[in-house]
């Protein structure tokens, strides 16, 4: 059987359906599932990062992609940390809100689908960021202690989650869906979340994320999106870090063709396909970053068909204004103009 036919199987077994994640999810977030598997194996959605902002000129890189390529995104990613120091600063705040509502207005008034990662700043230190060691001298984040209740670092990631879930709420209110994808590569090792020595402690990070926002926020509106890095770890270690199915809608990876030492011209990462096959089987799977997209011909032709493929940069030297006209003009990508009205 042609590796094709293995994953359209594999696509047919979830659109088969299965359960979401939050069993009390939104309608408008479950009619969004039920399109996302309608359309997994058959096509893929694509998606693009960008900065915030109300009115689609607002969006630059998205801009960029309709003037080279007469197209917008159908899906773009925005984030949920403030980045200006210190955390809940007047800078900070207007940052995530800014985000907020240039996620209301995507899916509002232009019609396109939302995800939201969450570059979580070290919550130990008021001007920490994801990564580790930064600022200089940043303490590290015992994530063993962070995941036990009553400890200090437990209550200071609670405080600074409790903050954040208080403008995600204006998310749930609108009834917006949001594909979240927290903890992204996450076993990747460069993000203070990434307990390389005990990995259970960061599934445990992630369950008592879902636990706090759903089951104490009640935010009804999360697909949840599990993202993996790029690491020459086995499959039974990246196990370990997966909080278990009852957590996940979809999984994924992110890939950047120059580290991965494959050329996306010709490649559809079909081998890292396979590998987040076997971390979350069964699940559909997302190509959740990359620097371009790869060849729609390939993943038309021989697969993988990922149910989205994310360019985190607009056209440039990474991402060639010649290829993103190509890409977004090839009739398996699903564009914004391709996107269902009755979606919304």
């Amino acid at each position: 059987m042609t590796t094709l036919a293995l994953s359209l199987m594999a696509a047919l077994a979830v659109h088969g359906g299965s359960a979401p994640a939050d069993p009390h999810l939104q309608p408008e977030a479950r009619h969004l599932l039920d399109y996302l598997r309608s359309v997994y194996g058959k096509q893929v959605i694509y998606g693009q990062a960008t900065n915030h902002g109300p009115g689609i000129g607002d969006y630059p890189n998205v801009m960029d992609d309709f003037k080279t390529a007469g197209k917008y995104p159908a899906l773009v990613s925005l984030d949920l940390f403030g980045w200006n120091p210190p955390h809940w600063g007047d800078n900070y705040r207007g940052v995530v809100q800014a985000y907020v509502d240039g996620a209301k207005a995507w899916w509002q008034v232009h019609h396109g689908l939302v995800t939201m990662q969450y570059h979580w700043g070290n919550p130990l230190i008021p001007n920490g960021t994801p990564w580790l060691d930064n600022p200089k001298g940043a303490p590290h984040v015992d994530v063993g202690k962070l995941v036990t209740p009553g400890t200090t670092e437990n209550l200071a990631a609670t405080e600074d989650l409790h903050r954040t879930a208080d403008y995600m709420q204006q998310l749930s209110d609108a009834h917006i869906p949001i594909l979240f994808r927290p903890f992204h590569e996450i076993d990747g090792g460069w993000f203070w979340w990434t307990d390389r020595d005990k990995p259970e402690n960061t599934a445990a990070l992630w369950r008592m994320m879902y636990d706090y926002l759903v089951g104490q926020r009640h935010l009804h509106n999360l697909i949840w999106v599990y993202s993996a890095g790029d690491t020459k770890d086995t499959v039974e270690y990246r196990r370990r870090f997966y909080p278990g199915d009852r957590y996940v809608d979809i999984a994924g990876i992110d890939i950047y063709s120059d580290q991965v030492g494959q050329d996306y011209h010709t490649s559809a990462y079909q081998n890292y396909y396979d590998l987040m096959q076997q971390v979350a089987p069964g699940k559909m799977l997302a190509l959740c970053e990359c620097n371009s997209v790869p060849n729609p011909q390939v993943m038309g032709a021989k697969g993988p068909r990922w149910l989205y493929c994310l360019s985190w940069w607009a056209p440039g030297k990474d991402n060639p204004a010649d290829w993103v006209k190509q890409v977004l003009n090839d009739p398996l990508m699903i564009t914004l103009d391709r996107l269902p009205g009755k979606l919304f």
